[in-house]
């Protein structure tokens, strides 16, 4: 079976598995811009908390280096509460397809625990736990705008629907 092939069903599996929209795009298309960590440590609660989140993940200069060694980015839409499970899914389906680096990230901060161990100590959950896409530097906003996917902030009281990715070569 083709890449083009997989990256389709694997598109394809994420829906089933309750995605509201999944969209493949060249890893080269995932913009990073280093001011998105200025806006987890200036305006996030979750800054210094999370394993997952900065100050604790890699640097976005470090991060963006290894995501360019990515063909691939599978973008997916979800229900807040489903992200994780949607994202770790996919990226396990993506490995049992011979995609061993395939990674998944979020859109926002670990919930899979009620708080986060002490820095330091190992994450409780390392085999689901993905880091925060703005944390290690992607501006999803414009990642989402490259792909052709018009997004904009929620208004207060509005629901609002999460993005995560996962990453495939």
């Amino acid at each position: 079976m083709s890449m083009t092939e997989d990256l389709e069903e694997l598109k394809g599996y994420a829906l089933t598995l309750g995605a509201i929209c999944a969209v493949v795009i060249p890893a080269g298309e995932v913009v990073f811009d280093e001011r998105t960590v200025l806006k987890c440590r200036y305006g996030c609660p979750s800054y210094g908390r999370y394993l997952t989140c900065p100050p604790f993940t890699p640097a976005p200069s470090e991060f963006e280096k290894a995501l360019r060694s990515y063909g691939w980015a599978i973008l997916l839409e979800c229900d807040t509460g489903d992200l994780n499970r949607l994202v770790v899914e996919v990226e396990r389906e993506a490995m049992r397809r011979g995609y061993y680096l395939a990674m998944g990230l979020k859109g926002h901060r670990c919930s899979l625990c009620d708080e986060c161990v002490p820095a330091g100590e190992p994450c409780r959950d390392p085999l689901n736990a993905r880091p925060s896409m703005s944390g290690l530097g992607i501006n999803v906003f414009a990642t989402l705008e490259r792909a052709g996917i018009e997004r904009r902030l929620a208004a207060t009281g509005e629901g609002y629907k999460s993005w995560g990715m996962v990453l495939v070569d």
